[in-house]
């Protein structure tokens, strides 16, 4: 049981974050020819970007603060990454690596 707050504040992470990348992904590049060289990771990463724009404008907007909040979150890990790899840091992305796997596991189905 969630309180307002709180459904609001996990959807930003679990819902519209990921609509958010899934957009954002799709509007990075204009190559005409991508969808010719894509496999399944990056199709099923993408699934969510085709969007009902009115309906998802409004949402994103309703729940703005976390959704912000959550971008804000998701830019500094990948800035992390970022780093990690202008640093040639493999320890360090292997270390991202394998939390990534680990918390992951908790949604396989046993």
């Amino acid at each position: 049981m969630l309180t307002p707050a709180e459904h609001d504040h996990m959807i930003g992470y679990v819902s519209q974050l990921c609509h958010a990348i899934a957009v954002s992904l799709m509007c990075a590049s204009d190559n005409s020819e991508l969808a010719n060289y894509t496999g399944d990771s990056f199709r099923d990463l993408t699934r969510i970007a085709h969007i009902n724009d009115k309906m998802w404008a409004e949402l994103f907007l309703w729940n703005k603060d976390n959704l912000i909040s959550e971008i804000d979150m998701f830019e500094s890990a990948l800035q992390d990454m970022r780093e990690k790899l202008v640093r040639d840091d493999r320890e360090g992305l292997e270390e991202m690596f394998r939390l990534s796997t680990k918390r992951r596991e908790a949604f396989d189905k046993k």
